[in-house]
């Protein structure tokens, strides 16, 4: 099954009792207007809220031109510029986690410090198509976003505090289905980084 921003909208606003649907969510439509000012930021949010499968992503990191010398790291490496949260890092040939911290320059853009040479990162990158969406996202962010905006649509704050409580029942499923996908191995870096060329 496909899933649309229409229809993770539509979810939304039946969570919160509306049930006159969204034909289209770039509409002028006073419902759609609201979503959508919520609709980049809460689908960042969600993604950054769990480690999703389908959003998760390996990378061998470059070397940053700035290296912060006084950060008690060996390196300074970019951040991705699709991640949105970096969930381990590896030696290229070592499938060990290894340390490493995150800073931002004086520019504003973040920076990953390691004392790993080679380093790759696996991380949470954005997934901004609806198609990619698992039925699981969808529902999530469905509810994330009728809590956002449940006093102005059905002007009641319980209904935003019911929808953020079924958020969090969703979530803990998600941890059950992403399990079950997934099992204690050490990751073959290499053959995730080639299938992604």
């Amino acid at each position: 099954m496909t899933i649309s921003k229409a229809q993770i909208f539509n979810i939304a606003l039946n969570i919160l009792g509306v049930s006159t649907p969204l034909e289209n969510p770039n509409s002028v439509d006073n419902r759609a207007i609201l979503l959508n000012n919520y609709y980049e930021l809460a689908r960042d949010y969600v993604l950054k809220d769990f480690d999703w499968n389908f959003a998760s992503a390996f990378k061998e990191l470059s070397l940053c031109e700035e290296q912060l010398k006084m950060s008690g790291f060996k390196f300074t490496f970019n951040y991705p510029n699709d991640c949105l949260f970096a969930r381990e890092l590896f030696l290229k040939d070592n499938y060990f986690c290894e340390k490493f911290s995150i800073a931002t320059l004086s520019n504003g853009n973040s920076v990953i410090l390691t004392d790993v040479e080679v380093p790759i990162l696996r991380y949470t990158r954005r997934v901004e198509k609806e198609v990619f969406f698992t039925s699981e996202f969808a529902m999530a962010l469905a509810h994330y976003l009728a809590s956002l905006t449940a006093n102005v649509i059905a002007g009641s704050v319980q209904k935003g505090e019911n929808a953020w409580q079924k958020y969090i029942k969703i979530l803990k499923h998600a941890r059950v289905i992403n399990a079950y996908e997934s099992k204690e191995i050490n990751y073959d870096v290499d053959e995730f980084l080639n299938a992604r060329n």
